[in-house]
């Protein structure tokens, strides 16, 4: 059976608000953070005073208060009015904060041209979350020309930050030779410090690097240490590529339970790869009973995006009999009616590019 490893080449994106150091999510997707060096945040009313008066640190945590609704009720507007006042005095917080909401239309008109402005302005004054996002928008072309050798520019100062997002774009630039010369073994560098602060996509990337001996010496046990840090995360392609590290025995004794267990694990988030390798198992009865209505159905759910699925569901096909053919058609309709999804899009979820078929 064919077994495939992916290696992720894809942006990075996590849109932020900021306050006093602590990176967010973007506002639909909050996380906690501290608004003030003090213990105890200030309540809204001096908060307001605060503003009101024209302090700018005031005017930003205000705003974030009702970005995150936080002793007020949400609103966006009421937000970028305040992030604009501080944002006028030079703020870079508030900036990086404004640029945000331009970008994603919260409480103003999207507009990536201001989301750009906002973003250099905090970006010039070293403001690391601002860096990146610039990056990204160079990278994307949006508000700006598509500039790869401008994105990386951006992207380095950010990573020699140590934001990891940013650690992790340069390190595709330089994997991918995208606004710099290709280099594997400064690729592997920045995966790695992204990959130390947790990002499972780094942590991936870089198992993939040591996997194919790419920058640095191939190192199976390296790369199974990576793959299961990211698995252990929940990224699918990690999962699917601990799977493929069982089923071919690479690093570790050959162990087809191991391998289903993982491709399962991928499979059932949407992953093409994964649903492809389970359904190989289930054909051959490796690590799972023979079974090939659930060969069928993965495959089946697999085919939409992999036509080496398909071909492989018409040889199964052959192997049926008409009653297990009907058995497997039905628990395929009974899983497209409970919203079962077929292999997922990268693009949907990392927001740029899918990966790539590396074997």
């Amino acid at each position: 059976m064919m077994t495939r490893t992916f290696l992720i080449l894809s942006l990075v994106a996590a849109a932020s608000f900021w306050t006093f150091g602590e990176p967010l999510q973007k506002a639909s997707e909050a996380i906690a953070a501290p608004e003030e060096t003090r213990e105890v945040a200030p309540p809204i009313s001096e908060l307001k005073r605060s503003a009101e008066s024209g302090d700018a640190l005031g005017q930003n945590n205000l705003a974030y208060r009702y970005t995150y609704g936080k002793g007020v009720p949400q609103d966006y507007q009421e937000a970028a009015k305040w992030y604009t006042a501080a944002a006028a005095q030079g703020l870079p917080a508030a900036q990086y904060n404004l640029g945000t909401l331009y970008e994603f239309g919260e409480g103003v008109p999207m507009d990536y041209g201001k989301a750009v402005s906002e973003y250099r302005a905090a970006a010039e004054h070293g403001q690391v979350l601002a860096q990146s996002r610039l990056g990204l928008m160079y990278e994307r072309g949006l508000g700006v020309s598509k500039n790869l050798a401008e994105a990386m520019k951006w992207d380095r100062s950010a990573a020699e930050q140590g934001d990891a997002f940013a650690q992790y774009n340069l390190a595709h630039g330089y994997y991918a030779g995208h606004g710099v010369a290709r280099d594997y073994r400064e690729a592997a560098r920045w995966y790695r410090k992204a990959a130390e602060q947790g990002l499972a996509e780094a942590q991936n990337n870089l198992a993939a690097l040591y996997y194919y001996g790419l920058g640095q010496e191939r190192d199976y046990g390296q790369a199974l240490y990576w793959y299961r840090k990211a698995a252990d995360q929940g990224l699918s392609e990690a999962e699917s590529n601990l799977g493929v590290m069982y089923e071919d025995g690479s690093g570790v004794e050959i162990d087809y339970q191991q391998a289903a267990k993982w491709y399962r694990a991928a499979a059932e988030k949407g992953d093409g790869t994964g649903q492809f390798e389970l359904a190989g198992l289930y054909m051959a009865g490796k690590g799972v009973p023979l079974d090939y209505v659930s060969a069928y159905v993965w495959y089946s759910v697999a085919s939409s995006g992999d036509n080496l699925s398909a071909r492989q569901l018409k040889n199964l096909k052959r192997l049926m009999t008409p009653r297990q053919l009907r058995e497997a058609q039905a628990r395929l309709s009974a899983r497209q009616e409970q919203g079962g999804d077929s292999a997922k899009s990268e693009d949907a979820r990392l927001g740029v590019a899918q990966p790539f078929n590396s074997r």
